[in-house]
């Protein structure tokens, strides 16, 4: 995770501050506004998976905290708020281990969300779209 994503995080990328995102008070800046297009997305399909373009994956609602969002492909696993950001940042958000937590290519959760945040990303209109600009302009402070 590369702690320097965005101006407003405070934390050095290891538990619970890989967490932040969830608690920063400066979210509804704009990056509230991008996540709540991802969380509509996820249950644009009136609960049905909704189909990630170019992947085998669907992204779905998590029953019980709206700081996620379900992938599967054979499993199911979580996206978190922050791994999106993250990703926003710096384009970035791969699988890690511990011991490669500041690895700025690895996702804050170190759990691989490649390429499903890019399919995510173009089916919100893609990255020139206002609401990433917006999150863009406000991590780079």
């Amino acid at each position: 995770m590369d702690p320097r994503f965005c101006c407003r995080y405070r934390g050095d990328g290891m538990p619970p501050s890989n967490r932040y995102c969830r608690s920063c008070p400066d979210a509804a800046i704009a990056c509230d506004r991008l996540w709540r297009r991802v969380v509509d997305l996820a249950g644009s399909h009136g609960g049905a998976p909704v189909p990630l373009p170019g992947t085998r994956a669907v992204l779905s609602l998590h029953p019980k905290n709206e700081d996620f969002v379900r992938l599967q492909v054979n499993v199911r696993w979580n996206l978190t708020k922050e791994d999106f950001l993250h990703f926003i940042a710096t384009g970035h958000a791969k699988m890690g281990r511990k011991e490669q937590r500041c690895d700025p290519a690895v996702s804050p959760s170190l759990t691989r969300q490649e390429p499903y945040v890019q399919a995510i990303v173009a089916l919100l209109g893609g990255p020139d779209c206002p609401e990433i600009a917006l999150v863009r302009a406000v991590q780079q402070g």
